[in-house]
């Protein structure tokens, strides 16, 4: 009895240019980057230090939600708070330098 069926090649790895297994940080930096986005460690600190950077009253009023290619995207619950961010714009640039040790941060991108 013969079958219509076609043969479906064995499974097999995507080529790499490493040979050995790298560590999850690395890759996740590496993966990080080509989407244009800073490191792993960058984006941790800035959500886990995000009170320090805009304060206690107002990280409970708005939160970031993506840093890519420099510009930090930060939602804001209310319009309200919205407005208070849009006039801490340059200042929260410049905490986040001191916050990340770097300029990752250039731009501040407010949302509703």
């Amino acid at each position: 009895m013969t079958s219509n069926r076609r043969e479906r090649p064995g499974w097999q790895p995507l080529p790499t240019r490493h040979t050995a297994p790298i560590p999850v940080r690395d890759a996740l930096d590496t993966l990080a980057s080509t989407m244009g986005l800073s490191s792993v460690d960058h984006i941790n600190r800035l959500f886990t230090q995000w009170s320090s950077i805009v304060g206690d009253q107002l990280a409970s009023k708005c939160e970031p939600k993506r840093l890519q290619d420099g510009v930090l995207t930060v939602v804001a619950f209310d319009q309200q708070w919205a407005v208070e961010l849009k006039w801490m714009t340059s200042l929260i640039v410049e905490r986040c330098a001191n916050v990340l040790d770097n300029d990752s941060v250039s731009q501040v991108r407010i949302t509703r």
